[in-house]
């Protein structure tokens, strides 16, 4: 059973006032939320730490990591494709992956599946009485800033196992069609060669696993994503060895990393030291314990008969404490990969907040992602009375009149001063956009609430209410900011 770590009271991280401490040992920190809009390209200092153990070698100074460092190429004896079978292993020095493989570059989002997760807890005591609150999910409480949009650096892991014998999934179809190929899960699933289907890309860290359900072995955090997404021409996923165009940093993971763009970030394995092809998922401790959506009944469509004979409160309390019953729904459970669009307000971003006007307008500030390698092409700001803190933000997206006045924010979906490599620029948008609006206020009365969605550029529209589940995942709901008002005139 995964640890439930609630730190409500965050401190500042040492030698970084820019960050809050969520936990110290592991590291798990997140930038400031009205930090995190102030640059398209996320500066270094500010991207969030995720850990689920020690930093690797974290004495060790990185120059002497990458010197003895390997990666390493193998296929497993689950694959029974005779090419595949027949491949060599292989590995590769730190060195003869920067110079063999060229150096690609690709600005994408990296984002916590966690993020946003305190906001699922939001319900105020006052509202316990209302049947849709639940309790706070487990795990840390972050707030919506464990997300940074990073210039990732390194080789094309594309070119690596093409380089290893593994054959090209999309060899079929002629060159001027490649940049064309969607890299969603349906179009991978429609475009890809029929024998790259059923198999699935391993990538192995050096780290221990602490949270492993079995205590006769040592396990290592690792993850997989299918192959053919990892060899998809437009997906644009890296073994990485530097960020913001400076070397990777021991602690976000070098020398060695995944970058696998629009998938959750524990699929981007820190401290990369395998690749290895099999015809089964992996099976490490976050890909079969964590990381999947736990689910009560009322949230499910076509549940089975002994589940939605349970109120959420007998499932999350069953779930919680009984762990066959938890197993089994972990088993029941697919891993997370994609994360779909998602939106946020970063200022104001507390609840509560006196705001000061410029010519009867606030100022509201954002980020969005988009999917699937779409951008985000609209974001949308509504201002809407606060009904109260017996009311959760659930209810209130759910009740909003279809009249709502919306008013669309202006983007930022590119760093003025940021040139790609000309062979890295893509057709496919993997980095978040910024936004900001001027929302009149002239004549509000009263506490108010801001309310953002998203559109992503093929129509695809941000989901209004995300279900909450037992590990606080994948909250894409639209944000909401409760209780808001005007300073008063001087």
């Amino acid at each position: 059973m995964a640890a439930s770590v609630q730190l409500q009271h965050a401190s500042h991280a040492p030698g970084n006032p820019d960050q809050l401490v969520r936990q110290q040992e592991p590291l798990n920190t997140e930038p400031y939320t009205d930090r995190l809009d102030q640059s398209f390209i996320t500066p270094t200092n500010l991207v969030f730490h995720r850990n689920h153990d020690s930093v690797v070698d974290k004495k060790a100074p990185s120059s002497a990591l990458a010197a003895t460092w390997k990666l390493s190429f193998s296929v497993d004896a689950s694959v029974q494709d005779a090419k595949l079978c027949s491949l060599s292993a292989h590995s590769w020095n730190i060195e003869s992956i920067q110079k063999d493989y060229g150096h690609h570059e690709v600005v994408a989002t990296l984002e916590c599946a966690g993020n946003r997760r305190a906001e699922f807890s939001s319900a105020t005591s006052e509202s316990r009485s209302n049947l849709k609150s639940k309790p706070p999910p487990e795990g840390i409480q972050w707030g919506n800033a464990v997300i940074a949009n990073v210039i990732w650096g390194g080789a094309s892991m594309r070119e690596i196992l093409l380089s290893a014998g593994v054959p090209d999934p999309y060899s079929h179809h002629a060159a001027s069609e490649l940049a064309q190929l969607s890299p969603s899960d349906g179009a991978i699933q429609r475009d890809a060669a029929g024998w790259s289907q059923p198999l699935h890309l391993h990538l192995l860290s050096v780290q221990e696993s602490s949270e492993s359900d079995d205590p006769t072995r040592i396990e290592l955090f690792g993850a997989s994503i299918p192959l053919a997404t990892a060899m998809h021409p437009n997906q644009s996923c890296l073994v990485a060895y530097r960020h913001n165009r400076e070397p990777l940093l021991q602690c976000h993971g070098a020398p060695l990393r995944a970058v696998v763009p629009g998938h959750a970030g524990a699929r981007w394995i820190k401290w990369l030291a395998g690749l290895k092809v099999s015809a089964h998922v992996n099976a490490s401790p976050p890909m079969r314990q964590d990381y999947k959506l736990l689910v009560p009944p009322s949230s499910k469509s076509n549940q089975p008969s002994s589940d939605s004979a349970m109120t959420d409160e007998e499932w999350i309390n069953k779930a919680s404490h009984d762990p066959a019953f938890r197993q089994a729904k972990l088993d029941e459970a697919k891993p997370l990969q994609r994360l779909e669009s998602n939106s946020s307000i970063t200022q104001p971003w507390r609840s509560g907040t006196e705001l000061s006007t410029k010519d009867s307008h606030i100022t509201v500030k954002g980020y969005a992602v988009g999917q699937d390698g779409w951008p985000v092409d609209h974001v949308y700001v509504a201002l809407v009375s606060d009904p109260g803190s017996e009311i959760i933000s659930e209810d209130l997206l759910d009740s909003l009149p279809e009249d709502t006045t919306w008013v669309e924010a202006k983007l930022q979906n590119q760093a003025d001063d940021v040139t790609l490599e000309p062979d890295s620029r893509p057709n496919w948008s993997w980095a978040w956009t910024l936004w900001q609006v001027q929302l009149p206020v002239k004549g509000v009365d009263g506490p108010f609430a801001l309310i953002a969605k998203c559109v992503t550029a093929n129509g695809i529209e941000q989901e209004r209410i995300s279900a909450w589940n037992l590990r606080g995942f994948c909250n894409r709901s639209w944000p909401v900011v409760r209780n808001l008002s005007l300073q008063s005139a001087q």
